[in-house]
């Protein structure tokens, strides 16, 4: 039985290249068993078990140089605590990409409902209740280009901070007082959340009896138009505010380049007025 290989062949064995072998060799992860006098680099059997445990290693998302410490000091107790870590990191990551996957999901449905929806007409329905993560803006008069920028970013990094990365549908919320006054100056920025959590910056948006309207126009126009026909629809199909007002982005610059074509879906909870019910 063949027990010493040249490094093609060793390379071969392992299901590696001959150019991973000398890096192995440069950075001292895996040195040859031997090297000739010609130069020739040769392994042993034993390797390919030493090969075999980096491959699990750097599966597991090891970085190569603690992989390549652990190999040269194999031992029963450090083995454990690194595979421990490795399972916890495995996990974080895991949890990271399944909410990518919930909030792309999430994403692509609400392309749908823009592409679906009939604009410029209120309906009334109930919602079930969500959870928001939300950004406190603090403006008194709509922002700035700059100022609504440092704010977006600031919840950006919320978002981040929250483990909530992938910022999707980024809304706003305008406090009912201000809607009823006629200020239409957002009040926090959100992005929803998949589940409750006990961190600071979690809104809850109830659940009931929901007015909803879909605009399609561009933000300067949302502010100048839309929230007023809100109101307005409202009010003549015999309803009144009754909590505060959610914007929502169902298509905007991730879908169309043009501002014009946004689809905004605009939400608030709503109750019969006197002699309506």
């Amino acid at each position: 039985m063949k027990t010493v290989y040249r490094i093609s062949e060793f390379a071969a064995l392992c299901g590696v290249t001959r150019d991973t072998l000398l890096y192995y060799d440069k950075i001292g992860v895996l040195k040859p068993a031997f090297v000739a006098q010609n130069g020739y680099r040769f392994y042993t059997l034993s390797q390919f078990y030493e090969m075999d445990l980096l491959a699990i290693l750097k599966a597991s998302g090891t970085p190569l140089a603690q992989a390549g410490d652990y190999l040269h000091n194999p031992d029963a107790s450090a083995g454990l605590r690194l595979l421990q870590e490795r399972r916890k990191a495995l996990a974080q990551e895991r949890q990271r990409l399944l909410e990518m996957e919930q909030a792309l999901s999430q994403t692509m449905e609400s392309i749908r409902e823009g592409l679906n929806c009939v604009c410029g007409k209120l309906t009334v329905q109930p919602l079930e209740r969500e959870y928001l993560l939300v950004t406190k803006t603090d403006f008194s008069a709509p922002p700035t280009e700059q100022d609504f920028c440092e704010k977006i970013g600031e919840h950006f990094a919320l978002c981040e901070q929250s483990g909530f990365g992938a910022r999707f549908q980024t809304g706003e919320i305008i406090l009912q007082q201000d809607a009823l006054q006629g200020r239409f100056v957002e009040s926090y920025y959100f992005n929803p959340i998949f589940e409750p959590t006990a961190q600071a910056g979690v809104w809850e948006k109830p659940a009931g009896l929901y007015a909803v309207y879909y605009y399609k126009g561009s933000y300067d126009s949302l502010k100048n138009e839309a929230y007023a026909l809100f109101l307005k629809e409202i009010a003549q199909q015999g309803y009144q505010l009754s909590g505060d007002l959610y914007e929502d982005d169902l298509i905007d610059h991730f879908s169309t380049p043009d501002p014009a074509h946004y689809i905004l879906k605009i939400s608030a909870r709503v109750t019969p007025c006197e002699g309506e019910i």
